[in-house]
């Protein structure tokens, strides 16, 4: 199966996204999107690594970043 997910943030959210992302060892998809401030997702499964390393994030409590929030929320818009 493959999905086509499209995620971009504007600078002040892809700057909080850089800071966020200095340690944990954040999947692909997410660095990039920090580094360009856009990525595309191609497969459920890419996504749902995405999204559990976000969830692990949060309940950790190492991220309280609204960008991160923004990218949790639409992944679970997207039946993620």
């Amino acid at each position: 199966m493959e999905i086509n997910l499209l995620l971009t943030l504007d600078a002040r959210e892809q700057a909080g996204l850089q800071a966020a992302l200095v340690t944990h060892g954040a999947p692909d998809p997410l660095v990039t999107l920090a580094l360009t401030g856009t990525c595309r997702i191609r497969t459920l499964d890419e996504a749902r690594r995405l999204r559990r390393w976000l969830a692990d994030a949060r309940a950790a409590g190492d991220t309280n970043i609204a960008s991160l929030n923004l990218i949790e929320r639409a992944l679970i818009s997207f039946g993620v």
